[in-house]
């Protein structure tokens, strides 16, 4: 049984396996599709006050077992703390107006609760990455009394002020090194006291990257994390481990507006080609936070070409995103000053199923992986260009082969110049095909097509 064989099958029994009873509270990871490196992962963001009814830790330690069963590796916490009331947007705040960095929001739960999630995401082999706002605070911030000088003064004399028109918050000044003591010293209490894996960066290049380079070594000597970056500078790349893929995100959305394929082709080989990550990762995605709350959701800014897209972000380039209940196939938004609860019912379960089966996909395949080991980019040419996007990620003998359809009607695609050379197995529908000139390849009306090399 060659190994692409064995991995379906396993894959085949693992969807079965899990569609029996079991509680939600015992994740088991030996029962679970494992990244074949750390370069296979992927990642999911969520915001504590609105994935679970209970708005606390608590919920989502009792849904670890499905988002285990998901696919996911990355748990990506927004920010966990207590959130300012000065100046305060909306009735509840935003979690990026942090009001101590070194406590936890008491709607959320306590520190032995927080303890007790990280310590089971641990047992399910997921890691526990937590949201951190360094830029600035809350206007209340613990600091503010007794440490003004940790705030900046801006060029009118005012000290503290708001950056951005960002209202409820304020500047910090890292040009004072009693500021950047105090900030590393938080950091490192969270991987101290709850062995924390990582750090999401909020607003990360407002900061001074030597900033960055120093909090990256004293948190790191205590263990070695995952660090990404919100923000989108290469230069910040000599400390980040992975950031942003902002101008890809741009190029979505004005393909779900303008549907021009040909575009969108276009900023797929530059999100490839950009020397400036041959050795870092990046994220890649259709929701976020901040997509979700001010732009909308992907149904409304993709509209029927959510399922193609959704294969497309998971097989065009390093780490998928999967955001706060996106694999619902839900389409509301949801806000951050208010209590705003994902809608886990009604539940889409071609969504659901079809970003399973491509975190499976992303996670065992090494034509996949990200950053240094990143598998190349082939672009194939079909007899109908104008709506179909043919490409293969290969790395070694490892090949994956996706076509998809942007257009409302079904087609047979045919490869017009090179052909993917050897025998595939169809990953969507089983089966094997070796394509030639004359061979075609059906895809329904907004629909993708994925093969495995044997």
């Amino acid at each position: 049984m060659t190994k692409v064989r064995r991995f379906l099958f396993g894959l085949a029994l693992l969807t079965a396996a899990q569609a029996c009873n079991k509680s939600a509270d015992s994740p088991d990871p030996d029962s679970a599709i494992r990244p074949i490196s750390r370069y296979n992962k992927v990642i999911y963001e969520v915001n504590i006050r609105n994935y679970a009814v209970t708005g606390d830790f608590s919920g989502l330690k009792k849904d670890l077992s499905r988002l285990q069963s998901l696919g996911v590796d990355i748990l990506w916490l927004m920010p966990i703390h207590p959130i300012g009331v000065q100046n305060r947007l909306g009735s509840k705040g935003s979690p990026y107006s942090v009001r101590d960095h070194k406590a936890i929001h008491p709607d959320y739960g306590t520190v032995a609760d927080f303890r007790s999630l990280v310590a089971a995401a641990h047992e399910a082999g997921m890691e526990v990455w937590i949201d951190w706002v360094a830029n600035h605070t809350a206007w209340d911030h613990i600091w503010v009394a007794d440490h003004i000088d940790y705030y900046a003064t801006n060029e009118w004399g005012q000290r503290p002020y708001s950056p951005m028109n960002w209202t409820d918050v304020i500047q910090l000044d890292y040009q004072n090194p009693q500021t950047r003591a105090a900030m590393i010293e938080a950091m490192k209490y969270w991987v101290t006291e709850f062995d924390i894996d990582g750090f999401r960066c909020d607003a990360a290049t407002f900061i001074p990257l030597s900033f960055w380079i120093e909090a990256r070594a004293a948190v790191d000597a205590l263990k070695p994390l995952t660090w990404l970056c919100e923000g989108d500078d290469p230069d910040y790349m000599a400390v980040f481990d992975y950031d942003y893929a902002w101008d890809f995100h741009n190029a979505l959305d004005s393909f779900g507006l303008h549907k021009e394929l040909n575009q969108l082709k276009t900023a797929c080989n530059i999100l490839y080609n950009n020397t400036s990550y041959a050795q870092k990762g990046r994220m890649v995605y259709l929701a976020n936070h901040d997509l979700n709350a001010y732009e909308g959701t992907e149904m409304s800014r993709y509209g029927d070409f959510l399922l193609p897209l959704t294969a497309l972000y998971f097989t065009i380039y390093d780490m998928p995103l999967i955001f706060n209940g996106q694999e619902t196939g839900m389409n509301n938004s949801m806000g951050l000053f208010e209590v705003e609860r994902v809608a886990w019912v009604p539940f889409n379960p071609v969504v659901q199923e079809l970003i399973k089966k491509l975190a499976a996909l992303k996670r065992t395949q090494k034509a996949l992986e990200s950053g240094a080991n990143r598998g190349g980019l082939v672009t194939y040419t079909t007899t109908n260009e104008a709506h179909v996007y043919a490409y293969s990620r290969i790395r070694e003998e490892n090949e994956v082969l996706v076509l998809l359809n942007f257009s409302n009607a079904p087609v047979q695609v045919k490869f017009t110049w090179a052909i993917p050379s050897g025998t595939f197995i169809d990953y969507v529908h089983s089966g094997q095909v070796q394509f030639t000139h004359e061979s075609s390849v059906s895809l329904p009306a907004y629909g993708y097509a994925i093969y495995i090399k044997e």
